[in-house]
Formats: structure tokens, sequence, C-alpha cells
């Protein structure tokens, strides 16, 4: 009996080491999937890059129409880090000093901070003025992908 849950505890490790290591690979390979509320009025034509950009260092703090954008982030996962090096060209440390000065200024709220990607998308998707990223695979039809950006 002892064997048998040995050779089970060592299958169920090897398996987890290779989920692990095959996620750690897919997300260096993901794209990165900007979203919005399906009933946001903006799309693909609307937003840049660079207007991503302005919008998560706090350059920009409405859409269009006025109303405010609400920013959701998920800086500490693995697609927050590809997304601030890639998109925004910062650190973690450089963008929250800046957000700082807005909030106690009074200028802004400060970003939502998720944990994955499952909870951008459910703020996202409840709040026609948010933003968000999520790795591209995590795409669904409760959003709307308004930008993709590749990681590679």
């Amino acid at each position: 009996m002892e064997k048998r849950f040995a050779t089970r505890k060592r299958f169920a490790l090897l398996l987890l080491g290779f989920m692990l290591g095959v996620g750690n690979y897919d997300l260096a390979q993901a794209q990165i999937s900007i979203i919005v509320s399906k009933s946001a009025k903006l799309d693909s034509n609307d937003v840049k890059r660079a207007d991503i950009k302005t919008i998560y260092t706090g350059n920009r703090l409405k859409w269009p129409n006025g109303n405010k954008i609400q920013v959701v982030d998920q800086a500490e996962t693995g697609v927050g880090k590809k997304f601030y090096d890639l998109v925004l060209g910062k650190t973690l440390n450089q963008v929250r000093s800046q957000w700082t000065k807005l909030i106690l200024s009074g200028q802004a709220s400060a970003p939502v901070q998720c944990p994955a990607d499952k909870a951008v998308k459910k703020i996202v998707a409840g709040n026609p003025h948010a933003i968000g990223y999520i790795a591209a695979s995590a795409l669904d039809n409760s959003v709307k992908e308004i930008l993709r950006i590749d990681t590679k």
C-alpha cells in the first residue's frame, strides 16, 4: 500500500512539475489582450499601443467621451510583468510612484489590483469604463479585446 502511494505521489509531483514548466513556457510565448467591457463604445480602431501606455502610466485619465477610466491591473503576475516590460517600458515601482502622486493630489483613483486573468475579466466585464489586460489565451466572450500585443 505504501509503495503504491509513493508511486502516485512521485507521479503527481512529476505531473505538477511538467504543468508548471509548460505554463511558464506558454507565458513566455503568449500574447497579451487589452480588454474592455462588451458594452464599452470602443473598438480596435480607437485604441493604440501608445494609448495603453498613457492610460496605465496615469498620463490619460479619461476616455474621449469624458468618463473616468478605471484601470484594472495585475502587476504581480507573470502576464503583468511582461506587460510592464513590453508595453509600459517601466518598472512596477516607477509606475506606482506616478500613480501615488496622482492619487495624493486628488487627480485619480488607484488602479484596481487583481491576482489573475479571471479577476481582471470579471471587473472589466462589469464596468463599461474599465480597461484591463490578460493573457490572450484567457480571452473569452465575457469581454471585448481592443488590442493584442505580441510578447516575442
